[in-house]
């Protein structure tokens, strides 16, 4: 999350019959009986986050086209994490690739080096072009799935199951850039890292669909440094470069149809996500263990008997979304991971900016499908508030209101957080009759951060524990965290930080 350097988890596919297909073993096997550089691509492609097999069968397929150099160095950043190493192979086989320049500006942000992190952003912002190649390799994705005979259900949940982990490196890998140059700005030139973040936008805008929204998310940073520094010189340009982040902000696509249901273009970007998670939530044994939390609540009488039959409703909704899926899995999972086509150009040379991309096309060719998406998105949230009463849940709801207080707080007082919890209700940050109690134990929850300064990198901040609570009755503490979110920490985690902090 939002963290560099980052090793991606090991996404489970769900379907047992997929996981022995990608297994190192079967990986190996089918290579050793092919020539073929496409599918021996696609294999690497395939490979399990951080399983070694992947630099062996990358080198198989180096051997058979030396042209894959590049795309296998991409590959291994975005399937296995980004790091130092990564980062300095992908600038080694490719060069002109803007992407290794953005990821090594922001390890070197990271890492306090401001200067050489400038050069590394200025250095991508003359690339003319960001590379995923992702034309070359979901074909050969698709090529490897042939070769491993891959087909149905199997086949659907193989795609799906890619396209999400491709998605994962979009917010793990890529979105930290913008915040990256966003943090960088706040002591620096802020028209300079504008006009990057500008460049960013650009080239993040052309690849696919989830890009494009992350090219949209730097285009509002850059108008936001605009505003800021035209209300620094009062300038007359401030409204208007306001209004530009109010646009972009609220903009959504839109398509007919489907005006009454979740937003098109949340359907959109998170379709090959929640078919993947389909075929663990249409499986209730799969779906009530270690896959999906929110199939599981601690309840009782009728909340436990609701909650139930908002189980079978949401399983049933998966069911009926994998059904029309499966009509025609290339199809349906194809426009995210082969991105957008190239532009097509005017005779004077300018851009010809298509009206509708291929996952717009699909939207309108499967009504049905994006219609089964929201039917799933609805029954997920319906069983979401049928579960809302789970002692587990509203301990996170209120720590993470009582989190976003302290942060609030730092917002109005030099980005320092409060003495003490008390001074959130003083201030009317909080309310009677909330207390800064565990709902678990009803033991006060640990406040950490009295008095310390928030962080002013996000890199810092992910894993900084404001407070947390001191159960452990399932081997870890529930914790909100300066970067915004509750989640989980285990307790030798949790002790390594004190002791950095000075409080172990």
């Amino acid at each position: 999350m939002f963290r560099l350097p980052n090793k991606f988890p090991d996404l489970p596919p769900f379907l047992e019959a997929v996981a022995t297909a990608v297994s190192a073993e079967r990986l190996k096997a089918v290579a050793g009986q092919t020539q073929e550089p496409q599918v021996l691509l696609g294999l690497a492609f395939l490979a399990r986050a951080g399983d070694p097999v992947r630099r062996e069968l990358s080198q198989q397929a180096v051997n058979a086209k030396p042209e894959y150099g590049p795309m296998l160095a991409m590959l291994a950043l975005a399937m296995d994490g980004v790091d130092e190493p990564g980062v300095a192979e992908l600038l080694k086989a490719d060069p002109d690739n803007a992407l290794g320049h953005y990821l090594q500006g922001t390890l070197r942000h990271i890492a306090n080096g401001r200067e050489e992190a400038l050069g590394a952003f200025r250095k991508a912002a003359r690339c003319a072009e960001l590379r995923l190649y992702q034309p070359v390799t979901g074909e050969a994705l698709f090529k490897a799935l042939d070769a491993l005979s891959l087909q149905g259900a199997e086949r659907l949940c193989a795609l799906a199951w890619m396209a999400s982990r491709a998605g994962n490196f979009q917010s793990g890998g890529l979105q930290p850039i913008a915040r990256a140059l966003g943090e960088l700005a706040q002591a620096g030139d802020k028209a300079e890292i504008a006009d990057l973040l500008f460049r960013l936008a650009g080239h993040l805008s052309v690849l696919n669909l989830q890009t494009r929204w992350l090219g949209q998310r730097a285009l509002e940073s850059a108008f936001m440094l605009k505003v800021e520094r035209a209300a620094a010189e009062k300038s007359p340009d401030l409204n208007g470069y306001a209004a530009v982040v109010e646009a972009l902000v609220g903009q959504w696509m839109s398509w007919p149809g489907f005006e009454d249901q979740a937003k098109p273009s949340e359907l959109a970007h998170f379709l090959p996500e929640r078919i993947h998670r389909a075929f663990a939530m249409a499986d209730p044994a799969k779906a009530t263990a270690a896959y999906l939390g929110e199939m599981n609540a601690e309840l009782a009488g009728s909340e436990k008997a609701a909650f139930e039959q908002a189980r079978d409703r949401a399983s049933q909704a998966a069911a009926v979304l994998l059904k029309l899926a499966l009509a025609d899995p290339d199809g349906t999972i194809g426009p995210f991971l082969k991105g957008l086509p190239p532009r097509p150009t005017m005779p004077d040379g300018r851009p010809c900016i298509p009206q509708t991309g291929p996952v717009g096309k699909l939207a309108h060719e499967k009504p049905d499908l994006f219609k089964a998406a929201a039917a799933n998105e609805e029954a997920m949230r319906a069983l979401w508030r049928a579960g809302q009463n789970d002692p587990r849940r509203r301990n996170m709801e209120r720590m993470m209101r009582i989190g976003w207080a302290i942060l609030n707080y730092a917002s109005v007082h030099d980005d320092t957080f409060p003495a003490n919890l008390e001074r959130l209700f003083q201030e009317g940050l909080l309310q009677p009759p909330l207390e800064p109690r565990s709902v678990l134990t009803g033991q006060p929850y640990v406040y950490l951060a009295a008095g310390e300064k928030r962080p002013a990198k996000s890199s810092d901040a992910v894993d900084l524990v404001l407070l947390y609570d001191d159960d452990l009755s399932r081997g870890y503490h529930e914790g909100f965290f300066a970067l915004g979110y509750g989640g989980a920490i285990r307790p030798q985690d949790l002790q390594e930080q004190l002791k950095r902090r000075g409080k172990g």
